[in-house]
């Protein structure tokens, strides 16, 4: 359980720092010279993300806690956009596409944190013994 929760927190961390970043880029979409920036998962965080989400639940005796094997290679970066240019200052900023990902971000954000309460919720009914 605290591993699906671990796997869910980096998720969290990664979309507070894609939130700024793309912040960041609205800020500078005046800037002449500015490149955009966004947050690049490493190989296989995504997809241990989507597993801790949907993971199916595994148990040994029907009173155990459900369980997941395996650990999260939780790594992302900001990296610089170099390879565009949106105006011929150099700038590369495009408010309406960084809108939009800035509202996708939030959507995703809002959906770890919905995942995280519903793990926290089913340990606090196990700590109760299911009681209310």
């Amino acid at each position: 359980m605290f591993k699906i929760v671990d796997r869910l927190s980096s998720g969290l961390s990664r979309s507070s720092l894609r939130h700024t970043v793309l912040s960041n880029n609205l800020a500078n979409a005046n800037t002449p010279g500015f490149k955009r920036s966004d947050v690049v998962d490493s190989p296989g965080f995504s997809r241990e993300l989507t597993k801790a989400q949907q993971s199916p639940l595994t148990r040994t005796n029907a009173r155990h806690l459900p369980g997941l094997s395996g650990t999260a290679r939780a790594g992302f970066s900001v990296v610089q956009d170099n390879s565009t240019t949106m105006r011929t200052d150099g700038n590369n900023v495009d408010v309406e596409r960084e809108r939009v990902l800035l509202l996708e971000n939030q959507l995703h954000y809002e959906s770890l944190i919905d995942a995280v309460s519903r793990k926290l919720g089913q340990l606090r009914n196990v700590i109760g013994e299911g009681r209310r």
